[in-house]
């Protein structure tokens, strides 16, 4: 018994060892590259097409351990939660009778933990809950009292996008996330207050991917890049449900996946051409073929965005993509109807999310586990010992 312990404490000193040996992930040996085009004002990001951009795709070094092994993500959770003085000294959460923004956050955590298989695992560092309302990107900032008076009026002063910068400064968070290597932040706010679905600040990312003339897809708005490393800026909306919650995930899914695997461009003449153009494919974009597994907007039988309660069904695809992914030549379509995810948004939502790939291995695309996109954008996980693959040819299934 003595010696097993004496080879297990071996072991495992060897493996701490080995994971504390970590090399710099390859994109942090990429020439900086400027960004070309045109500045899109509100974005702050620079939109250009691929033709008219000298970018190349920088060479892709698979890691296993990337690929495998799982990420503790530290995220830092921001509440906005004014008092409402002509209220009674109400908090706005309370007065609008809106859901408790850290049940949620938990709620959001599991969910892509079960929907990565294990491979994120978000932690929750820290709760910040504050009385102010955040600043526009103009200066303005509403008190508690004009914030109801627009709500009430459905009408926000322009520009109503809060300014980012701001949120970190405001909140001490361009140390905390320089010192504690946060990852992420997760907004929660009312209506008006002005933050978007999501937003992401990645170093060097017109040299780690394409150029896009899509705004959408990278949004760094004022995230400050001198924290160094990427950082995920989520915003929800407490007055709101789960399914709204990782609806703004899965356009986080949508927005990296597109930058990665399709270039920047989302283009249903590209299905079958690239993984994310294949992924998205509709039947109602191609009537003559089942659908793969869709999009944050319309599920595999939908006939128009935002129809998650659509009616009949057709032929999907969608379950070769978390099974077979990408070698799918083989799987064939099976019947599918809105009536398996319950006909609600929530339902779809975390339907869509656990049809992501989340496989060992890679294309010439990169990863087979699209998380590593998602939610390890800098592969910075510890490294354990790796196990050579052999690239795999893309083969989706229906074309």
């Amino acid at each position: 018994m003595n010696k097993l312990i004496l080879l297990f404490i071996v072991l495992a000193s060897s493996i701490v060892t080995f994971a504390q040996q970590r090399t710099e992930p390859v994109w942090k040996s990429l020439p900086i590259a400027k960004p070309v085009g045109h500045e899109d004002e509100n974005i702050k990001c620079y939109l250009s097409s691929l033709e008219d951009s000298k970018w190349k795709q920088p060479p892709f070094v698979y890691n296993q351990d990337v690929a495998v092994r799982p990420v503790k993500s530290k995220v830092i959770v921001v509440v906005f939660n004014p008092v409402l003085h002509s209220k009674g000294n109400t908090k706005l959460i309370d007065y609008l009778k809106a859901h408790d923004p850290k049940k949620y956050s938990k709620i959001l955590a599991d969910v892509v933990n079960r929907a990565s298989n294990g491979y994120v695992n978000y932690d929750i560092v820290d709760y910040i809950e504050t009385d102010e309302i955040p600043v526009k990107t103009d200066g303005f900032q509403y008190t508690p009292d004009s914030l109801l008076k627009a709500r009430e009026a459905s009408s926000y002063r322009k520009p109503d996008r809060s300014n980012y910068r701001k949120i970190f400064e405001d909140n001490k968070l361009i140390e905390k996330c320089k010192k504690e290597n946060i990852s992420e932040i997760w907004l929660w706010g009312a209506g008006g207050m002005g933050f978007d679905e999501l937003a992401m600040y990645i170093p060097n990312r017109y040299a780690r991917f394409a150029p896009t003339e899509n705004p959408w897809f990278y949004r760094p708005y004022e995230i400050p890049p001198e924290i160094g490393h990427t950082v995920w800026v989520m915003g929800f909306n407490y007055e709101v449900g789960v399914g709204n919650m990782i609806h703004s995930y899965n356009h986080r899914v949508e927005s990296i996946i597109a930058l990665v695997f399709a270039h920047g461009i989302w283009d249903k003449k590209l299905a079958g051409k690239d993984p994310f153009n294949t992924f998205t494919v509709l039947n109602m974009d191609f009537p003559d073929r089942p659908s793969q597994v869709g999009n944050t907007h319309v599920p595999p039988n939908g006939k128009f965005g935002y129809d998650y309660t659509p009616k009949g069904s057709v032929m999907t695809y969608a379950d070769a993509w978390p099974t077979h992914y990408p070698d799918m030549k083989d799987c064939r379509a099976r019947e599918f109807d809105s009536s398996e995810y319950g006909n609600t948004q929530a339902g779809y939502q975390e339907w869509f999310m656990f049809h992501i790939p989340s496989r060992p291995g890679y294309t010439k695309w990169g990863y087979n586990n699209w998380w590593v996109y998602i939610a390890n954008t800098d592969e910075n996980l510890p490294f354990m010992k790796s196990e050579d693959y052999h690239v795999q040819d893309f083969k989706p299934a229906g074309f």
